[in-house]
């Protein structure tokens, strides 16, 4: 027997294949080298699983990361990043994954203060 319990009755948690990314933003820190990165979910039964990459304006890989069985529904992730580019435009790459299977995937866009330091 599972409980489960939630903050709000009204949303009702999904299968794993119908669990999907409702909203996602980058915040790069004021010097650079950070990148605050928050997710949400929606309700879901089993924990699922997020890759997670930073690519550089140029387009090459800068960062990736794995979450395994998240337990929250709202993720606040740091990336961080080795030669922030000022003013460059940056992508960060969500897959939710079930099973080895990408459910979805949502690009989010960014750019780098001018000023870095």
């Amino acid at each position: 027997m599972s409980l489960m319990f939630f903050s709000d009755e009204a949303e009702v948690p999904l299968p794993p294949r119908e669990v999907r990314i409702t909203e996602a933003a980058a915040h790069p820190s004021p010097d650079g080298y950070r990148v605050a990165l928050s997710i949400t979910l929606t309700p879901f039964l089993e924990y699922p699983n997020l890759e997670v990459r930073l690519y550089r304006p140029a387009g090459e890989e800068e960062r990736s990361l794995t979450v395994v069985g998240t337990m929250e529904r709202n993720l606040l992730l740091t990336l961080h990043v080795k030669q922030p580019i000022p003013g460059g435009a940056y992508r960060v790459q969500i897959e939710l994954v079930y099973e080895g299977e990408v459910l979805q995937t949502q690009d989010v866009l960014f750019s780098m203060p001018e000023a870095i330091g």
